[in-house]
């Protein structure tokens, strides 16, 4: 079992990292917003590719918020039957759904990578005014695949601990 604290505390720490990093996308999403909205109503001139941008930066904060999401249980879900058992049906729920989710999330992290390196091979830019490259963000998204994948083993592991083994 010190092997799987070690691994959740590592874990932990990937997330809090991605979602710092969501945090600052989300915050320049914000100022690039205001800035287009100001520079707008003002003066009437726009700043170029200010939607591609924050458009890729809300797609690179989506899928760095994922393992965080993950890890807390605050993913989407349908409740339709958890109401009709006791608690040791929605132990076995959270279990099921942990169990599904690892390989879903790590196929969709082996489709990002292949997609982030084809990106990369080419040098992929965006098509607007300012071009700016693609593959930052289909890495970004690899990674917070990745840790989606890695999270749900964390938290898998965590539920099938023992009641013994959670106190100690």
């Amino acid at each position: 079992m010190r092997y799987m604290t070690g691994f959740r505390y590592w874990t932990d720490r990937a997330n809090a990292i991605v979602y710092q990093l969501c945090g600052i996308c989300m915050l320049i999403i914000m100022v690039i917003g205001a800035i287009d909205i100001v520079l707008g109503n003002t003066i009437g001139y726009r700043p170029p590719a200010t939607i591609d941008i924050s458009q890729s930066l809300f797609t690179v904060s989506v899928f760095l918020a994922l393992p965080v999401v993950i890890a807390r249980n605050d993913h989407i879900r349908v409740d339709l039957f958890l109401g009709l058992g006791d608690g040791a049906f929605r132990g076995f729920s959270d279990k099921i759904s942990a169990i599904i989710s690892i390989p879903v999330y790590a196929v969709l992290a082996y489709a990002m990578w292949r997609l982030f390196m084809q990106s990369w091979g080419m040098n992929e830019k965006s098509v607007s005014l300012f071009a700016f490259p693609i593959y930052p963000i289909k890495f970004a998204a690899f990674i917070g695949l990745t840790l989606a994948a890695l999270t749900s083993v964390s938290r898998l592991c965590l539920l099938l601990e023992t009641p013994q083994e959670k106190k100690a």
